[in-house]
């Protein structure tokens, strides 16, 4: 029976996620012919999606479930992309350091569309809200701590103030991802991983290797 009841709930996982990444596609479409996420009703989207009213709501409660569903997920990548940042240490390059931010910014940048509808729906939807910040928390306590382990190991500028470092750095990377890295690519968006490097390497870094 225990067995039964784990591939009914490994089934419907399955469906929901599914289901999920149908809907999202239209979401995408609408969003980049125009449409702003609070103007797409769950009538428009599933008659986009070819998908009955009834099926939505047997894995979603509402347009902001379905959107927080997809936020966890994105959260929870972009987090493991931020690990090859925060385990450098002081044998570190500023090659090493693009490196690292470059998979950051290409693990978001697939997503820029779908976390611009997020932060919208933030302004009106208190559970997203709660994901929005509580993800911007996390990564600022990352950057903290790898910020005061680098301070101790003698790699990062001892005279920032760590925790406000981390937020200012954080907060201009998520505006930056937002507002320049949604629309650039080739070579604009090399060019952009250069320059958030160069920001990173001569704030943190560089000041200690004097």
């Amino acid at each position: 029976m225990p067995s039964v009841t784990r591939k009914s709930q490994s089934t419907r996982t399955q469906r929901r996620d599914e289901a999920r990444q149908r809907l999202l596609g239209v979401v995408e479409k609408l969003l980049d012919e125009g449409e702003s996420f609070t103007e797409i009703s769950v009538e428009r989207l599933v008659s986009e999606a070819g998908m009955s009213r009834s099926t939505f709501y047997v894995y979603f409660e509402d347009m902001g479930d379905l959107l927080r569903a997809w936020f966890e997920d994105i959260t929870a990548e972009i987090s493991d992309a931020a690990t090859d940042w925060w385990a450098l240490g002081a044998d570190a390059t500023q090659e090493q350091l693009r490196s690292a931010l470059d998979r950051v910014v290409k693990t978001y940048k697939p997503h820029t569309t779908l976390m611009a509808a997020t932060y919208d729906a933030a302004a009106y939807d208190a559970s997203v809200r709660e994901l929005v910040e509580a993800m911007m928390t996390s990564n600022v306590a990352g950057l903290r701590k790898h910020i005061k382990a680098g301070q101790s190991a003698g790699f990062v500028d001892a005279s920032l103030p760590p925790a406000q470092t981390a937020a200012w750095l954080t907060w201009m990377a998520e505006r930056g991802l937002h507002q320049l890295v949604r629309t650039a690519t080739g070579a604009e968006l090399e060019r952009l991983i250069d320059a958030y490097t160069g920001i990173v390497w001569n704030t943190l870094y560089a000041p200690a290797r004097k």
